[in-house]
């Protein structure tokens, strides 16, 4: 997903600078919804994660789980596109859920994990080959 400007849309960085412009000449902050231009959000129906959206969506579409995902989604292509993200604390907030989600949807626990000096180390760096054996249940 990408957050994309139209053919004579200002990019993110020249709205920064206009917003800063204003801001230097006394004028608002330029955060009144529609003083920039609107940027579109342009996925990938096929990316297994809008699919996984769709689902969701189709499931239980007023869900705080499915809202949280779509605004995550946004949020990310916003930054991958050059945004910045509104409200960072939100954001994260919703990252730790997700990541929440995941640490507790896994079904193989590590409940131990040993790391040991290779006896044979093929490679020329410097550093020694290491061996992990890891213990779930």
């Amino acid at each position: 997903a990408a957050l994309v400007q139209g053919a004579y849309g200002m990019s993110p960085t020249m709205q920064k600078y206009m917003k800063a412009q204003s801001v230097a000449a006394g004028g608002n902050d330029g955060g009144v919804p529609g003083s920039m231009n609107q940027a579109v959000l342009e996925i990938n129906p096929n990316h297994p994660i809008v699919q996984d959206l769709d689902r969701m969506v189709k499931a239980d579409k007023e869900s705080e789980e499915t809202q949280n995902f779509a605004v995550l989604l946004y949020d990310v292509a916003g930054m991958t596109s050059g945004y910045e993200v509104g409200d960072t604390k939100d954001f994260a907030t919703r990252v730790m859920n997700l990541m929440s989600v995941k640490a507790r949807d896994d079904n193989a626990t590590v409940k131990d994990a040993v790391i040991e000096d290779a006896a044979d180390d093929d490679d020329d760096d410097d550093e020694p080959a290491k061996e992990v054996e890891v213990v779930q249940d």
